[in-house]
């Protein structure tokens, strides 16, 4: 079990760190469904003791994001086929209503900010690097809400998207139009910035829901990470 590390931010503490580079791992699939987590290696791993590793698997067990089982071991979760769809409820509900306010009124500053990730995910393209194009996926969204002045309804979103992720994360991972995904991206932000409420609706309602079409080629392709 390799876990992929990042720099830990300077302003979050050893615990919370642990807990979101574990969390990172098992949203891009580095740990897999169904894999054996140790609190032993992991407290190697960050070189800690077992307390904090302890901590941040109650925390991940909370998002369903891991089982623990008592005398048996800890496991990272299969995706869950319903949760994700409440998760995709949930999105696709809320953000059709942050949209229709991010084209009535948006901050020049955000918007530029948004701009400047749709060049990065256009260059990611190119470099085949889908698990930063995940990430400045999820930057977009935030960067949107944080428009709205909703910062904690995409925390709230994010709590509950762990199995919608995973899927969003196959996906990506294997044979998409990932210039389909960057075009829907790029018409988000140009209909924010024209103020284009029709369009962004009608954008972000096929955005969200192109993982249906996915999941059942997904499932046929990792049975092994879904539950049945």
């Amino acid at each position: 079990m390799g876990l992929e590390l990042l720099e830990n931010n300077t302003y979050e503490s050893k615990k919370d760190y642990i807990y979101r580079m574990i969390r990172k791992n098992i949203i891009d699939i580095n740990l897999k469904p169904g894999e054996v987590m140790s609190e032993n290696d992991i407290a190697n791993t960050f070189e800690t003791s077992r307390t904090p590793i302890r901590e941040a698997f109650t925390r991940l067990a909370n998002e369903e994001l891991i089982e623990i089982y008592p005398q048996k071991g800890t496991f990272v979760s299969l995706i869950d086929i319903r949760r994700a769809q409440e998760a995709k409820f949930m999105r696709v509900n809320l953000e059709r209503e942050i949209i229709r306010q991010a084209c009535r009124e948006f901050p020049d500053d955000i918007l530029f900010q948004l701009e400047a990730n749709i060049n990065q995910q256009e260059f990611c393209v190119m470099k085949e690097n889908y698990i930063t194009i995940f990430d400045l996926d999820n930057e977009m969204h935030e960067l949107i809400y944080r428009g709205c002045k909703m910062g904690r309804v995409w925390s709230a979103i994010r709590f509950v998207s762990g199995d919608y992720d995973r899927i969003r994360t196959l996906r990506l991972s294997s044979d998409t139009d990932w210039d389909a995904i960057i075009g829907d991206h790029k018409n988000i932000v140009s209909a924010i910035k024209e103020k284009d409420e029709e369009k962004g609706l009608k954008i972000i309602s096929e955005h969200l829901t192109m993982i249906d079409r996915d999941v059942v080629l997904l499932k046929e392709k990792y049975p092994e990470y879904f539950k049945q």
